[in-house]
């Protein structure tokens, strides 16, 4: 399992649940461009743990929300 792949896809969802952009994000990085954002969440550039931590405040989760698969709930 590559865990920078997974821990990227995972913050790619939570990305998206909480309605933000791929270039809000990477400005709130303090990225030059998206593209390098991008790179990250479909694992063509390799994730820090210094950027996953920033990643995680931009979205207000606990960085261990990025190791958690999505857990689909049945009623």
């Amino acid at each position: 399992m590559n865990l920078g792949k997974t821990v990227a896809q995972r913050m790619r969802e939570i990305r998206i649940e909480k309605g933000l952009s791929q270039t809000y994000v990477a400005e709130k990085l303090g990225f030059k461009s998206s593209q390098r954002y991008a790179n990250i969440e479909y694992g063509h550039a390799k994730l820090s743990l210094e950027i996953a931590l920033r990643v995680a405040d931009i979205f207000e989760v606990d960085i261990n929300d990025f190791l958690r698969e999505k857990v689909k709930h049945f009623d």
